[in-house]
């Protein structure tokens, strides 16, 4: 029977942490949750959720079942697992663990015996046993794997995904030690279908770090032979899609605008980071940030050759952007192509207009981009760009326009259109 009042804490309740708090709660433990943020807890207790995959009434339920939501450090004491998910950004390439280690001093600070500390934010490897658990040693006088338990879990959050959710996405963890790991499986086994324990939290953080640049990677390959297929007058669609008919030895990839989103663009560069510490740079992996980067200018190029073929003006011509979140069927905008795009199109002195049901408003630079209200206003625009094929978009019949679609994300819903 454990002594804590809480059976758990999370520090952070943004894109993962919020998720894992309901996830907890649902799985009938009691739950702690703690951000500095002030005016994101009180929205939270207010019942209102600004985290997609998680709605009001999900919150709201939570909230009834007993989840508490706080910006007050002190009952962390009371909870028996703490599960630090706090943003790890990246600064000039650089990876900014400033979040991280103000987490783990605050955990100093109110740290009791036979806590369990598990790190989910995303950083290289290394960070548990190097940034972590020494700050809170130094500070609180405790000992990792005697006095209190420590480890690291890979977050696997996939917005928007209905098949795959925080629960029955199977589980990597690790633990500093043998105990540790058991404490950690303990308790993720509570909440979580499958977990994958590894040998140590080095292959722990390693492992979001492969899956991620497996997919930066392969998406960079694509999207070269895209160009490529393009200068050579070949269908890049048809060549894909008549390759994954092979049963074995091959995975499809689409060619797109780019890579957004909080991991794909972003994780690679903490690989990156951790093997020029060594002096081994991951050669494929800047190769691919730049491929990837480059798409946007190169989506521009499309849009100025298709003009040109149009024989119209590109300054001053009156562009409409169909989609400007970074994947499908959600409003997340985080690192989004679209924004650069926009930008590049913008500086170029075209007219730019955004339509997508799921993203209210974006600002570029501080200045917001003007959004559309309907698709049926597309005949007053010069060209449509598709940068992000929301099913809503296939509800509407592009066919009775006569405005040139330049599409790239090869959806067959927009027949007439050239594509990426």
């Amino acid at each position: 029977m454990s002594n804590f009042k809480y059976d758990a804490a999370v520090i952070g309740l943004g894109y993962v942490g919020l998720p894992l708090a309901i996830q907890a709660t649902n799985s009938n433990l009691k739950v702690y949750g703690y951000d500095i943020n002030e005016s994101r807890v009180s929205e939270y207790n207010s019942g209102k959720s600004s985290i997609e995959d998680i709605t009001d009434q999900e919150l709201q339920k939570s909230l009834k079942d007993g989840l508490t939501l706080s910006s007050d450090p002190k009952s962390l004491s009371e909870s028996e697992t703490i599960v630090i998910s706090v943003p790890t950004p990246l600064t000039d390439y650089q990876p900014d663990l400033s979040y991280v280690r103000n987490a783990a001093e605050t955990i100093a600070e109110h740290i009791v015996k036979d806590q369990i500390i598990i790190l989910e934010s995303t950083t290289y490897p290394g960070t548990t046993i190097e940034v972590l658990v020494p700050i809170i040693e130094d500070k609180s006088g405790l000992k990792a794997g005697v006095d209190f338990y420590a480890g690291y879990s890979p977050e696997r959050i996939d917005p928007g995904n209905e098949n795959w959710n925080f629960k029955n996405t199977p589980k990597v963890i690790s633990g500093v030690n043998e105990k540790s790991l058991i404490m950690i499986q303990a308790f993720y086994e509570k909440i979580i279908d499958s977990v994958v324990p590894v040998s140590g939290t080095k292959e722990a953080e390693m492992v979001k770090l492969l899956e991620n640049t497996y997919r930066h990677v392969n998406i960079a390959l694509i999207n070269e032979l895209a160009i490529l297929c393009n200068m050579l007058d070949i269908d890049i669609w048809e060549v894909v899609d008549a390759a994954k008919t092979k049963p074995f030895g091959f995975e499809s990839f689409r060619p797109g605008p780019g890579v957004g989103g909080h991991c794909i663009p972003v994780d690679p560069n903490y690989l990156s980071f951790k093997t020029r510490q060594i002096g081994k740079p991951v050669r494929f992996v800047e190769l691919a940030q730049e491929i990837n980067n480059s798409m946007p200018s190169y989506v521009v190029s499309r849009l100025l050759e298709k003009m040109n073929l149009l024989e119209k003006p590109f300054k001053n011509s009156n562009m409409l952007i169909l989609g400007v979140a970074y994947k499908k069927d959600i409003g997340d905008v985080r690192e989004s192509p679209a924004l650069g795009i926009i930008e590049n199109l913008s500086e170029r002195g075209v007219n730019v207009k955004f339509y997508d049901p799921y993203v209210a408003e974006i600002s570029i630079n501080g200045e917001y981009v003007e959004k559309e209200e309907s698709l049926e206003n597309v005949d007053k625009y010069d060209l449509i760009l598709v940068h992000t094929a929301h099913t809503d978009f296939e509800e509407f019949d592009f066919n009775k326009t006569d405005v040139p679609i330049f599409d790239a994300t090869g959806s067959s819903h927009y027949k007439n259109s050239e594509r990426i």
